[in-house]
């Protein structure tokens, strides 16, 4: 059997569970701190309570943000997860424990369980900024022939690379591939002191972290498209919502979300056929996406619905881009054969905090809204009630 200690400062259900499962698992729980492995049981990563003896920690805890993670694990190596993480995963993190499997840098190979490819980047970033002594730096991601910053100190221009730039950049020494096999992306740093180079060869066990990850997000980026129009389905919209107001609450900023519906869809599908209620659909999004800022995002939300989610945008600031629509389609009838079809929408304005005080109370008001938009006579833009 194999001793593990075990040291739980804040017990709960979850810590109830693993300790049997150790058990079953064959392993003998000693209570309090000791030499090797040790699993921690507590509400988040806190280095204040990591104990002087332990070679390294398990943590199992309630929640954990990508910082709190790296501050512990630069200080023990270790693993952590979250309670809500199949028993199965713990099993496996203890394994490598055992086996010393912590890689050149366990602490990130681990992030790969908690971070999302915006984490990973942002700790890559800060730590090649640190170890080089580099006054700046951002890195830019491969999409098709453009690279794209997805993580920045403002150091260098938030502006796309094309894919020649970005490898003379390569070329000159200048920035630095990121899994160079794939070309995932490029690293640049604002006037180093160290040689990038000499810094940049502790990333390799970073590399496949990062490939797994954007190949996650890409994957997930295909089964969140909806299949007949530019736009993201209803499923993305309620995974992204609770980020965005998340990000929202803690910058102090507004969110605006705008939901859109097509008139009299049902008549033009009966009078002209599903196709022309298709391409009607299919103009509707194009034309958002086309009026929309780099960061907004245009989801479909069910058969003629659609909506706008508009970070760092008042009500009022959502109320112009609908009415803008609004005027854009009827001013430009969609030609079917040899009939020309006049789109109308009705539009509904919600937005966090105004509005409302959470994601789910937000798609309720900007829902109400667009009724009332109905009711009211359709072709035009209501606003929530506060």
């Amino acid at each position: 059997m194999h001793r593990i200690h075990w040291l739980e400062p804040h017990p709960s259900k979850a810590g109830d569970a693993l300790r049997v499962a150790l058990t079953e698992w064959g392993y003998e729980a000693v209570p309090g701190p000791g030499p090797g492995s040790l699993v921690l049981v507590a509400e988040r990563p806190d280095p204040r309570l990591i104990p002087a003896e332990g070679s390294e920690l398990l943590w199992w805890v309630q929640e954990a943000s990508a910082e709190e993670v790296s501050a512990v694990l630069g200080l023990r190596p270790g693993w952590v997860l979250l309670q809500d993480h199949p028993l199965e995963a713990v099993r496996e993190a203890l394994h490598h424990l055992r086996h010393r499997d912590l890689g050149s840098e366990g602490w990130l190979r681990q992030m790969l369980h908690l971070a999302s490819l915006d984490d990973l980047l942002r700790l890559v970033l800060e730590r090649a900024i640190r170890l080089s002594g580099a006054r700046g730096g951002a890195i830019w991601l491969r999409r098709d022939d453009l690279f794209y910053q997805r993580a920045g100190d403002g150091a260098f221009p938030e502006a796309p690379l094309p894919r020649q730039e970005a490898a003379d950049l390569v070329r000159r020494g200048e920035a630095f591939l990121l899994a160079a096999s794939e070309q995932l992306g490029i690293l640049r740093l604002l006037d180093p002191k160290e040689a990038p180079e000499r810094c940049l060869r502790g990333f390799d066990d970073v590399e496949p972290l990062l490939l797994n990850a954007w190949r996650l997000e890409e994957s997930r980026a295909l089964s969140f498209k909806d299949d007949l129009t530019v736009a993201q389905n209803r499923r993305c919209l309620e995974a992204e919502l609770p980020q965005a107001v998340r990000t929202a609450a803690a910058k102090g900023e507004p969110l605006a979300l705008l939901f859109l519906d097509v008139d009299d869809l049902k008549r033009v599908n009966t009078s002209h056929g599903h196709p022309a209620g298709s391409i009607l659909l299919e103009a509707v999004a194009h034309t958002a996406q086309r009026l929309c800022r780099a960061h907004d995002r245009l989801y479909r939300y069910g058969g003629d619905e659609f909506c706008i989610l508009m970070p760092s945008t008042t009500s009022r600031g959502a109320r112009k881009l609908g009415e803008r629509l609004l005027q854009t389609l009827r001013e430009q009838p969609v030609a079917f054969g040899s009939n020309h079809l006049a789109i109308s929408l009705s539009a509904g304005v919600a937005a966090f905090p105004e509005h409302a005080d959470g994601a789910g109370h937000l798609i309720e008001q900007a829902d109400r809204a667009l009724l009332r938009a109905k009711e009211e006579g359709k072709g035009r833009v209501v606003m929530a009630r506060s």
